[in-house]
């Protein structure tokens, strides 16, 4: 079976392919156990995670950075308390801001009161992004990437959450911070002078890459070093147009598929030299380092 949501790639991540677990890419990086569900009466629908988890709605449910009882619980900071509703009523899927900090968003545009969804809508609560689909039913079988799995390990849960105040049993957080830190790492760039590509040695660990591969790496690792001044929400990022005009391409005419098939086979380099996915994707935004590089 294909990704439920394109419904033309094969699973690459969980059920999703991954040119759509992309289009979930977050400048904050959390772990699949910061993704809680707490439900008794699931209905067909539900949430599709970053991971290509299956997450299954009620009728009525709370996504929260804090759930009393039942509900979605996403504990990171750019999610509020009491976040959001998304409700079926009359068959008919809705989802509702209440007041959060950060924002509820419908395929990128910040919502106001409810909207009526469609099976297949990216929807965001503050920085975390998920997938609704309407009946997950006929699912493909999850397949584990190790995009996913040996990623860089993310900065600890201690320093990502908000501190538990007055022995509370999840998290009393009136603080809504979303700046949680990229990870500093040691990049050295070796291309040699006949060209036919370089050697990039990231902490002491190195991957050989072709020239155009090479370029974006060394393109991602300037622009990341050179906007020291930019928040680290936005800090770094490249966008395709870009990559399509500065890279060398063996083709004419680069385009948009050319620039993602590149990143997932520098990715895939990356991970298989046991680098990790050092690059992160976000909508609208571009690509970027997923690391700041330490200066020397």
């Amino acid at each position: 079976m294909k990704c439920p949501v394109c419904g033309e790639r094969d699973p690459e991540v969980g059920v999703l392919c991954e040119e759509c677990r992309d289009e979930l890419s977050s400048p904050i990086r959390i772990t699949p156990e910061q993704i809680i569900l707490r439900i008794v009466r699931p209905t067909e629908a539900a949430l599709l995670d970053p991971w290509g988890r299956v997450h299954r709605l009620e009728a009525r449910t709370l996504v929260g950075r804090q759930i009393e009882s039942q509900g979605l619980a996403i504990l990171e900071p750019s999610v509020s308390r009491h976040h959001a509703h998304l409700t079926l009523d009359e068959g008919v899927w809705t989802m509702r801001d209440l007041g959060s900090a950060n924002g509820t968003f419908h395929d990128d545009k910040l919502i106001e009161g409810a909207v009526a969804l469609k099976s297949g809508d990216r929807v965001r609560f503050g920085h975390i992004a998920f997938y609704i689909l309407f009946s997950v039913d006929q699912m493909p079988i999850p397949r584990a990437s190790r995009t996913v799995t040996s990623t860089i390990k993310p900065p600890n849960i201690e320093s990502v959450l908000p501190p538990i105040k007055n022995d509370s049993p999840v998290f009393d957080a009136d603080e809504e911070t979303t700046n949680v830190g990229l990870p500093e790492m040691r990049f050295r760039m070796h291309e040699p002078t006949g060209g036919g590509g370089g050697l990039i040695e990231v902490d002491g660990k190195q991957v050989q890459l072709t020239t155009t591969q090479f370029e974006l790496m060394a393109l991602m690792i300037r622009r990341m070093a050179s906007e020291e001044h930019q928040p680290e929400l936005v800090r770094g990022f490249v966008r395709s147009s870009e990559l399509i005009a500065d890279l060398s391409w063996d083709t004419r005419e680069p385009s948009e598929n050319h620039v993602k098939q590149l990143v997932r086979r520098v990715r895939r380099a990356l991970v298989k030299s046991d680098i990790g996915d050092l690059i992160e994707s976000r909508h609208r935004f571009g690509y970027r380092l997923r690391a700041i590089p330490k200066t020397e």
